[in-house]
């Protein structure tokens, strides 16, 4: 019998001290999980077709809604908006009254879902498709890109969260391809590049010189775009056809990189709830002489669906075994900072064990991530000088996904940048 007490006693004792242990992950923000994609599959692109346009080239694969989901951890469901707006190709918001149209561009009425039972980190899923029929008032007039942003329902000033997508109106023809290229200022392996080529065919509808600009973009990377204009002369790009129906824009010297790391921390067996989930295999190692991975989600992540019985937020730990780097810092990007890291995406080097450190409560998953080498600027918000070559390599095996969106410059109420074709190719395939 005293045994048995003895027991209970020591079990108390350790789930008293567990519980008293803080929480060495940082608190999550208010929106948690944002994730905006293509139709009902998160492994899309942030890209949808635009619902009333022609359907004339391969883009026609494009889904036709996009799906905002986040999570929030509340008693209740908060009031919440959801606002968009239509931005020219350099991500500016237009400030045309005809191409805001702010009636049909916000929705208060958000469709939402109790977390089950068991749970951890959120009360309530949003999940929202845009449009349709549940949001009539919704409505993407205007081609190009969008940024949304999650707000309070009764001061639009409160912003929680915000995310980009694009909106194509697939009536340009298009045909994207890769080629590897030696760019020979370089030693190896920073001489291996990719040359890509857009072939476009504008119609007869369209302005053949108004169809000037591409932007192309790598994996899921919506804020690192390379731009090819029919009159930017850059060394790096080429326009062939200039005012034709039939052009081919090049961007060269495009450095291929290495394929995304993986952290798949999707099965409870092999990653228990527990204070800090670590890499089974240890921590990661600097990947610049070594060959390329092979791709797994391209950028994205998967996590399970709501009723999933291992649908939790666990504090994840990134881990980079590395000497310390002076002069510049290192930061983890992928999907969950839209791959675009911010101060609280930055490592700290732990001098006991020389390892760069991150711990960050995510949606349990399988994640595509990389570590970057830049120094954060905090008037410009973004990392400057961004290197995402020294500590993952580079080669022409690495399997990116690349992809193109074509713009028009239509000068219809003082001028509206429309995007007009869509092409995409995977390299080291």
């Amino acid at each position: 019998m005293k045994s048995i007490v003895f027991l209970l006693l020591s079990f108390q004792a350790i789930a008293s001290f567990a519980q008293a242990q803080p929480d060495p992950c940082p608190t999550p923000p208010f929106i948690r999980g944002l994730r905006v994609f293509g139709g009902s599959d998160e492994r899309n692109l942030p890209v949808l077709a635009k619902a009333d346009s022609g359907r004339t080239t391969a883009s026609s694969t494009l889904p036709d809604f996009i799906t905002i989901r986040f999570d929030v951890e509340e008693q209740a469901p908060p009031r919440l908006k959801i606002r968009f707006r239509h931005c020219d190709k350099d991500w500016n918001i237009d400030t045309d009254l005809f191409v805001r149209d702010d009636f049909f561009t916000f929705t208060r009425t958000l469709f939402y879902e109790p977390s089950i039972a068991g749970d951890r980190g959120f009360s309530w899923r949003f999940e929202n498709r845009f449009p349709s029929v549940d949001h009539p008032f919704v409505r993407f007039l205007y081609s190009g890109n969008w940024i949304f942003e999650i707000t309070d329902e009764f001061d639009d000033s409160q912003v929680y969260a915000s995310g980009r997508f694009i909106c194509v109106e697939p009536i340009v023809r298009c045909g994207l391809q890769v080629y590897n290229d030696f760019w020979t200022d370089f030693d190896s392996p920073l001489d291996q590049v990719h040359r890509l080529r857009l072939h476009i065919d504008v119609p007869d509808r369209l302005f053949a010189d108004f169809v000037r600009t591409a932007d192309f973009y790598k994996n899921f990377n919506l804020f690192d775009a390379e731009r090819v204009d029919s009159y930017d002369f850059k060394p790096h790009t080429f326009v062939e056809g200039l005012g034709l129906k039939q052009k081919v824009l090049t961007l060269r010297n495009m450095l291929p990189g290495n394929s995304p790391r993986n952290f798949d921390f999707s099965r409870p067996a092999v990653y228990p709830s527990s204070t800090v989930i670590t890499r089974f295999g240890g921590p990661d190692v600097t990947r610049y002489l070594f060959s390329a991975d092979p791709a797994v989600h391209f950028g994205s992540a998967i996590t399970p669906p709501l009723r999933s019985w291992d649908t939790e937020y666990l504090c994840v730990r990134f881990e980079l075994e590395h000497p310390r780097i002076r002069g510049r810092d290192v930061f983890v990007a992928g999907i969950f900072n839209n791959w675009d890291p911010q101060p609280a995406d930055r490592m700290t080097y732990d001098e006991s064990s020389g390892h760069y450190l991150l711990d960050r409560r995510l949606l349990r998953g399988s994640y595509d991530y990389l570590y970057v080498l830049g120094n954060y600027d905090e008037e410009a918000r973004y990392v400057r000088d961004a290197d995402w070559i020294s500590l993952e390599g580079n080669s022409w095996a690495a399997q990116n996904l690349y992809w193109a969106v074509v713009y028009y410059d239509d000068d219809q109420f003082g001028g509206v940048t429309r995007a007009v074709g869509f092409a995409r190719v995977i390299s080291g395939q």
